[in-house]
């Protein structure tokens, strides 16, 4: 059973993780570089919430960012809907789980996005998995010792292409 922290924090990760993915793609907008070597981004727990992911965004082209989120959200969501969720935001705002919140604020405030882009694009890893798929899920920690941990899950179905 997750906690409302565990929750939170899980949230947080899935919008850092569809920015990452949105990010993860070869382009010109990408900053400089060497070929091959993915960056190295530190996300402190201990800065405020709506700080933690800046140093990551940051690294990458605000306007390209801004125009990728645009395009999953336009291209998923009709208009109509866009409008009422960015309302029922406005009202349940304050009844969101903390700090994962004030993290999406942070980073929509960031690229000038509304909370209510910042949501859906959270809730994409959510909306995919529920139309049949999937993706995967990771972690990367070091600990007091040095020694870094790697753990992934696979939310992939596999199935037999042979079975008829």
């Amino acid at each position: 059973m997750r906690t409302p922290a565990t929750r939170a924090a899980c949230h947080g990760a899935h919008l850092a993780l569809a920015l990452l993915l949105l990010l993860s793609l070869s382009g010109p907008w990408l900053s400089a570089v060497v070929p091959g070597t993915p960056p190295l981004f530190n996300v402190s727990l201990d800065a405020a919430p709506e700080q933690r992911w800046l140093p990551m965004l940051r690294h990458y082209d605000p306007d390209f960012v801004r125009a990728e989120v645009a395009q999953v959200i336009g291209d998923r969501v009709p208009q109509w809907v866009l409008g009422m969720i960015g309302e029922i935001v406005e009202k349940v705002e304050s009844f969101l789980p903390q700090p994962f919140t004030d993290e999406i604020r942070g980073i929509c405030d960031s690229l000038n996005l509304s909370l209510a882009d910042g949501i859906l694009v959270n809730l994409a890893y959510e909306a995919s998995a529920a139309l049949g798929f999937r993706f995967c899920t990771s972690i990367v920690a070091q600990d007091s010792q040095g020694r870094i941990y790697h753990g992934r899950n696979l939310d992939y179905t596999f199935e037999n292409p042979y079975e008829s």
